[in-house]
């Protein structure tokens, strides 16, 4: 099982891209979805994880679930880091 500074990290570097530039395109979504599921800790990522299924239901993000989703994930690298 990976550390809370191991998966800290790799959330880093998944979304680098995507929280710098603060746009989320829908496959990179998807991506990150399916890398929150894997690495859930105690329902850690649960929160975003469901704003994610909401968002990719109709199979689109939109630039305001983009920016909302921006700020979950800042938020969940935040926990981590704490």
């Amino acid at each position: 099982m990976m550390t809370r500074k191991e998966l800290h990290d790799e959330l880093w570097l998944l979304t680098k891209g995507m929280l710098q530039d603060s746009r989320i395109e829908t496959t990179e979504a998807t991506v990150v979805k399916r890398w929150l599921e894997e690495h859930q800790l105690v329902d850690e990522f649960k929160f975003t994880v469901e704003k994610l299924d909401r968002f990719l239901a109709d199979g689109y993000i939109d630039r305001f679930e983009s920016k909302e989703l921006v700020e979950s994930l800042g938020h969940a690298l935040q926990r981590l880091n704490s």
